[in-house]
């Protein structure tokens, strides 16, 4: 009896880590797709300076929980994330705003289908 409700909490324990780390990489991930989204409009609307702002912002908050996403996912993904939010801040900080608005929509694709990837759907199971 004692090894069977052992075996169910450890069972319990394994989904409620799955189910906390789906919402973190979707919170994150949705995070910077929406930061992308803001960049992108700003430096549309000639705003470079609260562009850049954010641009920063954004970097910030995806370097504070990068070390985490190591643990969890792919290095390439984070990497790739890591690259595109600061060629995104470069880009901003030259006033080349064709190159900006570009990166922007990279990251803001790169994000969605990264949460796709990683997220439990059965499309992505099977």
């Amino acid at each position: 009896m004692k090894k069977t409700i052992f075996a169910i909490f450890v069972l319990l324990l394994f989904i409620g880590l799955g189910v906390g780390e789906q919402i973190y990489i979707n919170k994150l991930f949705d995070k910077i797709c929406d930061y992308a989204v803001v960049i992108g409009e700003l430096v549309r609307d000639g705003d470079m300076q609260n562009a850049l702002k954010e641009a920063e912002e954004a970097r910030g908050t995806w370097e504070k929980h990068k070390h985490f996403l190591e643990a969890i996912i792919s290095h390439n993904e984070t990497r790739e994330v890591s690259v595109r939010l600061s060629e995104l801040e470069g880009y901003i900080s030259a006033n080349d705003d064709k190159s900006a608005i570009a990166t922007a929509k990279i990251t803001e694709e790169l994000c969605k289908n990264i949460e796709h990837v990683l997220a439990f759907k059965w499309d992505t199971i099977l």
